[in-house]
């Protein structure tokens, strides 16, 4: 994939994932193009990406749908990420360097005081920045590549849950994560991550009663 292809996914994925283009929404390469002032051939690579991450899919006689918020789906992603992320994110919080592991201090100090004033979008922000060190430090694609196409599909739901009682309540429990890994302590780092998913777990189910 090129650099206009890799640009273009970037902006799409982005408006799906923050319900600029919500979930059902019909798209076509055609007003896709239009809309971004590009060509088909980009268009058609991202979306091609984007159907693999399960963000979009291509349906016969009604075209390119945004895919739903399936809840089931969101307990499943639950099961994958205890196992796959927990690795993960441990691995990082061993192997960060010094200067690593400052820089997710400051990130867990910014992530904090999101969690308190409710502000997702600068929390996504965040996050993502600690999952970049993480995975850098990390070093391991093949757990890289299996946890990206994830944290698109559960930062999607958040944002469905925006304003919300419990989202604080989660995105305060997240910054725990995020803390226990600035401290350079994988065995917090696990604890504070299967606390986030029993809450997420619980909160899910409650959804889908």
């Amino acid at each position: 994939m090129d650099k206009q292809s890799r640009d273009t996914y970037s902006i799409i994925r982005e408006r799906i994932l923050t319900l600029d283009l919500p979930p059902g929404s019909l798209l076509s390469e055609n007003s896709l193009g239009a809309s971004l002032g590009l060509s088909r051939t980009p268009i058609r690579e991202a979306i091609k990406r984007l159907e693999r991450e399960d963000l979009v899919a291509i349906l016969p006689r009604r075209g390119i749908v945004v895919t739903e918020v399936d809840l089931k789906s969101q307990l499943d992603l639950l099961e994958f990420r205890r196992g796959i992320e927990i690795r993960l994110i441990r691995r990082g919080a061993e192997r960060a360097s010094p200067a690593q592991r400052s820089r997710i201090g400051e990130i867990a100090a910014l992530a904090e005081a999101c969690a308190a004033s409710g502000d997702l979008s600068q929390y996504i922000a965040h996050d993502t920045e600690f999952d970049a060190i993480i995975e850098q430090a990390a070093d391991n694609r093949f757990l890289t590549n299996a946890m990206k196409p994830v944290h698109a599909l559960v930062r999607r739901f958040w944002h469905t849950q925006r304003g919300r009682s419990a989202l604080p309540e989660a995105l305060d429990q997240h910054a725990r994560v995020i803390r226990a890994a600035a401290d350079g302590a994988p065995e917090r780092v696990e604890a504070e991550l299967s606390a986030l998913y029993d809450q997420n777990e619980q909160y899910i189910l409650g959804l889908m009663t």
